[in-house]
């Protein structure tokens, strides 16, 4: 009976250390990665999101068994809640502005031609991340909103240091602009046509100018020359008929 207890209890000293050491061995791996696989959905139709930037910034470290902020945001605000997606949703809009606002430096990275990027060699940690500009494809211009990526991750009971991440997209529609253009002849103008300019001999018109008074002038000058002559005439009559009388 006694030496049963005693293999009983060296089966539960050994299991001990073999959970133990399961444990330690999980953890004890000191770097990680996130790959983020960046793609969309177009009417029925897988698209890699090709060029797309995405910005990196580690916000929390686990220290003395619990997470905490990293000093460059320790003034955020924000405390990490891993039960309620919700909110960590609404804590990656709090960090992401807060680093704006901060200018504060993150890692850049642009996704290749199968939409992915990876971010490797990461101490334990938390981490958000950032699309700061959109990505266009055709008329439609698409927009991840920042979320957070826990190193390592904990999915289905596993922990997981080599994360995989798929950015979630909002889209929205941009208008064509058509522009018109005015029809061009296809015909140019003949050479021996005459270039239709507008003239500034008038000799050959039958209108005026506003203000121009060379016929008034000549009208007044020919009225005067025949009253003169008039006058000229009854004047040298009368000296003829003084003449007679004398």
């Amino acid at each position: 009976m006694k030496k049963k207890n005693k293999y009983k209890t060296l089966y539960v000293f050994m299991l001990c250390v073999l959970l133990l050491s399961i444990s330690d061995n999980a953890f004890a791996q000191s770097k990680g990665s996130v790959q983020l696989k960046a793609s969309v959905d177009n009417n029925g139709n897988d698209y890699k999101l090709s060029n797309t930037k995405f910005i990196m910034y580690q916000v929390g470290v686990y220290k003395n068994g619990t997470w905490n902020l990293q000093a460059d945001f320790a003034d955020s605000g924000v405390t990490f809640d891993f039960e309620d997606s919700s909110i960590q949703g609404s804590d990656a809009q709090k960090l992401e502005e807060y680093a704006e606002e901060n200018q504060i430096q993150g890692t850049a990275e642009t996704t290749n031609s199968n939409g992915e990027i990876l971010f490797d060699n990461l101490d334990r940690g938390i981490y958000l991340f950032v699309q700061p500009e959109k990505t266009y494809l055709g008329n439609q211009a698409y927009q991840s909103e920042a979320f957070i990526v826990s190193v390592p991750g904990y999915y289905d009971g596993q922990i997981i240091w080599n994360v995989v991440a798929e950015p979630k997209f909002k889209n929205e529609s941009i208008p064509v602009i058509v522009t018109r253009t005015p029809p061009v002849s296809e015909e140019p103008p003949s050479n021996d046509e005459p270039e239709n300019h507008t003239s500034t001999d008038h000799s050959h018109t039958g209108k005026v100018k506003t203000g121009d008074d060379t016929n008034i002038f000549q009208w007044f000058l020919l009225m005067g020359t025949s009253a003169l002559t008039v006058l000229l005439y009854t004047s040298q009559k009368k000296k003829q008929k003084n003449g007679k009388m004398l």
